[in-house]
């Protein structure tokens, strides 16, 4: 079977989004050993404990709205204006709510006031990201460039900004506002592009019965984004309040090399996403021919990391971070494999918008959610550091994966995933885009 040329098409400007994130991998390895290594474990597992603190909170703040946002924008083009009015008015207001909770919230918390100042900087962010659906607008008209344009010019003044905190030996609080400011400067360049592209966002227009009509669709993905959060952030909150910084700080070195490599799926996706969309309204067999495609590429992809991550994590862990994060790559090994789920799902949760599915899924991801939580307190109990890692492979696996077997029309799919488990079809697909 071969690729059809509109897939081809939508895979094609894949390349756009494909060259940032590759791009944003080799500068945010280097530039993060880099950092992390100036820091230690101990500084870096009290930033990356506030990182994922912030990120609990960060994805309900997004209100399910971006996929959603994206079909809208594909299927009912003339309401353009007021499909962004209304998306960006209900994100920035949410956002505004949440940290405005947050600020309150971690003044009472019993924590050290660095850690207390790191999280309402980094908390920035969630205000700043609310520009961030614009993005959605770019991949929806299949016009990545411009993202990825935003994205390099924030990659680059970022990294070198950090790599000015190391040499000047900046304290820890820096760090973290180098993390908003990745936000600020991605928004400016978002805003612009629209701005020279499209329209003014002056022109943008709430209208609350487009935006009840979104949030209609969209709130059960807003519980799915929290249930994600549980079992994507959890862990790493639950290490360092188990084990300390110097554990967080091993953790989150196996983390971040495991979680870089999610731009792939992510890109991928984003931009084939019309393509299903479109689809589905003309062919069935085309719809299913598709979804076959990608997943054969994203698993395919998922699997070939898993594999060689594993038997590189010495290697790997010891040149970029150094001998005080060498417990970092047995974790990694293990943790590595999360990632052929997290891959997985990220493809098959394009499915679930267009079935309309979000229900059933917000209600499997609270499951993984709370089964990292249990998990993860009683592995770590029994076998340490590791046991977090063994946690978040089982939830993954559950979320993203044996959950179809739960529902008659997610079998089908379950089959579909199945058979991409196979790498060699990774090949066989490539030579026929």
């Amino acid at each position: 079977m071969t690729a059809d040329p509109g897939f081809r098409k939508y895979f094609l400007n894949t390349g756009w989004m494909f060259g940032q994130k590759f791009l944003r991998l080799i500068a945010g390895v280097f530039v993060s050993a880099y950092v992390t290594r100036y820091l230690g474990p101990a500084q870096y597992g009290s930033l990356i404990y506030a990182i994922s603190l912030v990120g609990l909170l960060t994805g309900i703040s997004f209100l399910g709205l971006d996929d959603i946002l994206q079909r809208e924008i594909v299927n009912e083009p003339k309401k353009l204006k007021t499909l962004m009015g209304s998306a960006f008015v209900m994100r920035l207001i949410s956002a505004g709510i949440i940290y405005g909770g947050f600020a309150i919230a971690v003044q009472s918390e019993q924590t050290d006031p660095v850690t207390r100042k790191l999280i309402l900087i980094i908390g920035l962010g969630m205000v700043l990201q609310a520009f961030g659906i614009i993005q959605y607008f770019f991949q929806a008209k299949v016009w990545s460039k411009f993202t990825v344009a935003s994205q390099i010019i924030a990659l680059v003044v970022v990294s070198v900004f950090r790599i000015v905190l190391v040499l000047n030996e900046a304290p820890l609080v820096w760090f973290a506002w180098s993390q908003t400011l990745d936000y600020g400067i991605l928004a400016i360049g978002l805003v612009g592009y629209y701005s020279k592209n499209v329209s003014s966002l002056f022109k943008w227009r709430f209208d609350l019965s487009v935006a009840t009509g979104l949030l209609k669709t969209s709130w059960p993905l807003i519980f799915s984004s929290l249930a994600i959060t549980l079992y994507m952030r959890f862990d790493q909150l639950m290490v360092k309040w188990m084990l300390g910084n110097v554990a967080a700080g091993h953790y989150g070195v196996a983390v971040r090399l495991s979680e870089m490599w999610n731009f792939i799926p992510v890109a991928v996706c984003s931009s084939l996403f019309p393509a299903l969309i479109n689809s589905r309204g003309t062919s069935l067999k085309l719809y299913t021919d598709r979804l076959q495609n990608l997943y054969d590429l994203i698993v395919g992809m998922g699997l070939s990391i898993a594999i060689a991550m594993t038997f590189l994590s010495g290697p790997i862990v010891s040149i970029l971070f150094g001998e005080e994060f060498a417990p970092g790559a047995n974790i990694l090994s293990l943790y590595i494999w999360s990632g052929v789920f997290t891959f997985m799902g990220v493809a098959n949760e394009k499915w679930i918008i267009l079935e309309n599915l979000q229900k059933f899924r917000m209600i499997c991801l609270l499951i993984a959610g709370i089964m990292n939580i249990v998990l993860t307190y009683l592995f770590v109990k029994l076998i340490g550091l590791e046991g977090a890692a063994v946690a978040t492979l089982v939830s993954y696996a559950f979320a993203n994966y044996l959950f179809l077997l739960l529902i008659p029309k997610g079998r089908t799919t379950f089959i579909m995933l199945t058979r991409s488990l196979n790498p060699f079809r990774l090949i066989t697909r490539l030579r026929r885009l």
